[in-house]
């Protein structure tokens, strides 16, 4: 490697750091209906720049949310393991967990409400998410820790809900989130003498994440 050809390594990652770090902010803020020409505004970089380094807003998204779509898929395996000793107070934090990871990152709670549109990178860690979730209220369930007519997609409700919550609650998302989160606890910890509707057939299958569709062999 020539000396000149250091500085340019190093400013192409300063560029692509700041990409990183200002689509972080921007899909946080606003979600992952945004442009690469919005976000390159906002990291100090010419279009060119950004389009070079990440195609598509996918792309970007890819780089941006892995660590914490693992981080989610891993604090829901944890959540579903500590239930087996401590059920009430494992379904507590991992619910509370959710909604507050939602209402500080909009992109987050896309992602999770809309598990179909995930690009195939996040699919694996949603489906292992998905998984560990029904385990966890399988095994609360047991427990006798939460009402009996909880369904599983009943977390599809409260995402659905939380993320209605959010974007109309704007800087105040977060403390109206955990309130939310705070009043359907109760409801899901505390039976009622009038039975609840069924939930509806469709949500249990639009939260599965559909498997990821191999990408054909080149001869």
């Amino acid at each position: 490697m020539s000396a000149q050809e250091r500085p340019l390594r190093a400013d192409a990652e300063r560029n692509r750091q700041a990409i990183v770090c200002a689509a972080g902010g921007v899909f946080a803020r606003e979600g992952l209906a945004v442009t690469l020409e919005h976000v390159a505004e906002f990291a100090g970089v010419g279009v060119g720049t950004i389009y070079r380094r990440f195609p598509t807003i996918d792309d970007l998204a890819a780089a941006v949310l892995e660590t914490k779509m693992t981080t989610y898929a891993d604090r829901t395996e944890q959540a579903a393991e500590q239930a087996a000793s401590e059920p009430w107070e494992a379904f507590r934090d991992f619910v509370l967990f959710m909604l507050e990871q939602q209402a500080t990152d909009l992109a987050f709670s896309e992602m999770v409400v809309y598990p179909r549109a995930a690009t195939e990178l996040f699919r694996s860690q949603i489906g292992r998410a998905f998984q560990a979730s029904v385990q966890l209220i399988d095994t609360v369930k047991a427990a006798g820790a939460i009402r009996d007519d909880f369904d599983h997609s009943d977390l599809y409700l409260l995402l659905n809900a939380n993320a209605g919550v959010i974007r109309m609650a704007g800087r105040a998302a977060p403390q109206a989130s955990s309130r939310l989160g705070q009043y359907l606890l109760q409801a899901f910890r505390h039976p009622d003498d009038d039975p609840l509707s069924p939930p509806p057939a469709s949500w249990a299958r639009a939260v599965r994440p559909r498997p990821a569709v191999p990408k054909p062999r080149r001869p």
